[in-house]
């Protein structure tokens, strides 16, 4: 059984039915997972973050753990909280990754950018507001781990 959430975090209830049972299931999906990788060039990803500007981006700013300040260890803390794909970067101090959601193929755009010593900014850029706001504080809780 499959279930398509329409690029919405609403939890799917429904009844699970056996000959002498009724069990009563609510799946909610993580909105990491309401998405797929999409592989780009730096310069595409650039020109579509130009595209979802204004309302369309979110950002904030966070202060990385000590355990948390390697390449390895950012892009395995997002790889984690979201179903998404490494854009190359020509800054080192830049991490950028790029999806879809799955229903409607929507672009969900994600930059890092660490600051001196613990400080970072993080932005996301999808014209789905609600996916890109909690995909900000998933990320951002990721990273705290």
């Amino acid at each position: 059984m499959g279930i398509d959430f329409c690029d919405s975090t609403q939890a799917a209830n429904f009844q699970l039915c056996t000959h002498t049972r009724h069990f009563y299931v609510s799946i909610q999906p993580p909105v990491g997972e309401l998405m797929a990788p999409v592989f780009m060039s730096e310069n595409e990803f650039r020109k579509e973050q130009g595209k979802l500007t204004g309302m369309s981006e979110i950002t904030e700013k966070l202060t990385l753990p000590e355990k948390c300040r390697s390449d390895h260890a950012i892009v395995q803390q997002v790889t984690s909280a979201a179903n998404v794909g490494r854009v190359p970067c020509g800054a080192d101090n830049e991490y950028r990754f790029a999806a879809k959601t799955v229903t409607s193929g929507s672009l969900v755009l994600i930059t890092l950018e660490w600051r001196e010593g613990a400080a970072a900014q993080l932005t996301v850029n999808s014209e789905k507001m609600v996916i890109g706001t909690m995909l900000v504080k998933d990320i951002i809780q990721a990273l705290a781990q």
